[in-house]
């Protein structure tokens, strides 16, 4: 369980922001890794159950490729003798009757072999090897003495499968050329091998229920297989799964397969014949090789999934104690939050002046000493408007208190609106007195930004009858100071201000002053 609090710990970017979040996750990823884990186990025996099938079917198919191999080369060698015997001792009665005697004794001592037979260019029997003959002794027409009349190889040929006419029975022929004198065609020697010899030995081996082992000839014909069904001896298989593997990876191998034949999906492994173009392949079924596999799994599922079951069961129980304590902070945090809010807002209602919407005078004193501090630590300069509205007196005079208070709240959005900066300090300071406090001005900067708020006031073109200049104007007195520098001080800051205010009124109002 480290590994999934590590993994949360390095993964910052996926951190739950919850308690209740993070025991989600932690749950889900135990479940996660235990299932995957116990996944890649069974995955693991799974491929373990298949290779070992796997090499099952490959000491299988080479001992049962070494027993077909040995089984025809005991055959060409019983063939090379019964050639070597008629070339040179003839075809005369007494010639035969030596041979017959040669033939017997071979088929009894020989392993697998049926019978041995010798026919002439005419595919007339001449001898065989059996005490008594059931049909017809003639291969004119058989493919394997076509195949050595019109071939001088003196190499062995293994025939298709065929069915006996001497005995009735399927064989496998294995035969060589016989030549006269000349070196002219002379007749065909054949041995025969029994089907049955090669199923007796393959139904030897315990390959389970749906298994398979299948002799194929080079050119993809079915010569035995088991099960053994007659109907599929000689039948062409080279479209078979098999045989294609066979052609495109080499002469010897494993794959997993589905056959054609019966589409059951096998563990196959296949070999060519050392010494003939024969195929030899056994196959296990794969329902046969995971039976055990898939009972044993079948059962850790089920238990797995109890345990998983009741852990999701504790981890729901674990969950819900987590939200409703969640739920009881997230509720304390929304009642704290909602008092925070209260306590900003009334403190903003004791800082700002209801009518102009402007500061008040308790926030131009707090913002007086703040910033006449940090200008002496910055090292930079503090200036300071006073306004005052020029015949305000009259204007209550002439239009009530009302409209004087309209008017102060027009002049305050002026002053919001004319260019104050988002550190500057707009209040009320009092009456139809109002204030700026602009840090980092000097003296010329506090000038021109009364000056934009004087023509600003005009623009306004508020009326005012009982003013000179019929509309509303404002007289304006600036000072600045360089808190630290020059020795000034917060009152000295207000009061060269308030001076200058008084002698823009004395110079006729409607201007902005600077005492210097």
């Amino acid at each position: 369980m480290v590994f999934p609090l590590a993994l949360l710990r390095r993964l910052r970017f996926l951190r739950p922001r919850t308690i209740q979040a993070a025991t989600v996750v932690f749950v889900l990823l135990v479940v996660v890794s235990f299932v995957s884990l116990q996944g890649w186990s069974l995955y693991q025996a799974r491929d373990k159950q298949i290779e070992t099938a796997r090499v099952a079917t490959g000491n299988m198919t080479r001992a049962l490729a070494q027993h077909t191999d040995d089984t025809i080369r005991a055959a060409e060698v019983a063939l090379v003798s019964v050639v070597h015997h008629t070339e040179n001792q003839g075809t005369d009665t007494d010639s035969l009757a030596r041979l017959h005697h040669v033939l017997r004794l071979t088929v009894d001592k020989g392993p697998g072999l049926d019978s041995l037979s010798v026919y002439d260019s005419r595919g007339r029997g001449l001898i065989t090897s059996r005490m008594r003959v059931t049909g017809t002794f003639d291969i004119a027409d058989r493919d394997y003495f076509k195949y050595h009349a019109g071939n001088a190889t003196r190499e062995v040929h293994i025939g298709s499968p065929v069915r006996s006419r001497t005995s009735g029975r399927w064989i496998l022929p294995v035969s060589r050329r016989l030549n006269n004198a000349s070196g002219s065609f002379g007749g065909v020697a054949v041995a025969t091998i029994e089907l049955a010899y090669f199923q007796e030995f393959h139904n030897s081996f315990d390959i389970g229920r749906n298994g398979t082992i299948i002799l194929m000839s080079g050119a993809g014909r079915n010569i035995a297989r088991r099960p053994f069904t007659e109907s599929q001896v000689n039948l062409d298989i080279s479209g078979g799964p098999v045989f294609r593997t066979y052609l495109t990876k080499g002469k010897e191998g494993s794959a997993v397969l589905t056959a054609k034949i019966d589409g059951i999906t096998r563990m196959y492994s296949y070999q060519q014949l050392a010494h003939y173009p024969l195929i030899m392949a056994s196959a296990l079924a794969l329902t046969d090789v995971l039976a055990d596999w898939r009972r044993d799994t079948i059962r850790i599922v089920a238990v797995e999934t109890l345990l998983l079951m009741l852990l999701c069961v504790l981890g729901y129980r674990l969950v819900r104690l987590i939200r409703e304590r969640e739920r009881a902070q997230i509720e304390l945090r929304k009642t704290k939050t909602s008092l925070e809010k209260m306590n900003r807002s009334l403190e903003q209602l004791t800082l700002q002046d209801s009518l102009t919407g402007l500061g008040n005078r308790r926030l131009f004193d707090t913002a007086l000493i703040d910033e006449f501090q940090r200008a002496r630590r910055a090292g930079t300069p503090l200036a300071l408007l006073m306004i005052d509205v020029d015949y305000f007196k009259r204007y209550n005079d002439l239009y009530g208190h009302p409209a004087g208070d309209e008017c102060l709240r027009q002049l305050g959005e002026t002053l919001a609106e004319s260019g104050c900066r988002p550190g500057d300090v707009a209040v009320r300071y009092g009456g139809e007195e109002l204030s700026v406090l602009l840090p980092d001005t000097d003296e010329e900067g506090a000038v021109a930004m009364g000056e934009r708020f004087r023509h600003a006031v005009l623009a306004r073109a508020i009326t005012h009858a009982g003013n000179p200049e019929s509309v509303v104007t404002v007289s304006i007195g600036a000072a600045a100071c360089r808190p630290g520098q020059d020795g000034s001080s917060r009152e000295a800051l207000v009061t060269a201000a308030d001076k200058a205010l008084y002698a823009a009124k004395a110079a006729g109002r409607n201007q902005v002053c600077q005492i210097a």
